[in-house]
């Protein structure tokens, strides 16, 4: 369950960090295409946005794995236990 919280708490920062290199990545691709010529720093800010969204998506992934798990737990020990019925 503590592996559940921590994952989650990560997501969460994480999708928060993600909205924001949405919008910088929007601001920074649209400053490529007016400019016509992109300067290296623009580049490497559009990497580290993307590598923000990748970090979320993986963790959605590990948090989902957990969640399972967990929920899979809980349902063996209900119906081990007859609470169910």
């Amino acid at each position: 369950m503590k592996k559940l919280r921590l994952s989650a708490t990560i997501t969460a920062f994480l999708g928060f960090f993600s909205a924001i290199s949405l919008i910088l990545l929007f601001f920074v691709f649209a400053d490529i295409i007016h400019n016509g010529m992109a300067h290296r720093y623009e580049w490497y800010m559009a990497g580290i946005c993307l590598l923000i969204l990748a970090a979320f998506t993986l963790s959605v992934f590990i948090m989902l794995g957990y969640l399972l798990r967990t929920s899979d737990r809980l349902i063996n020990l209900t119906t081990d236990t007859g609470i169910n019925k």
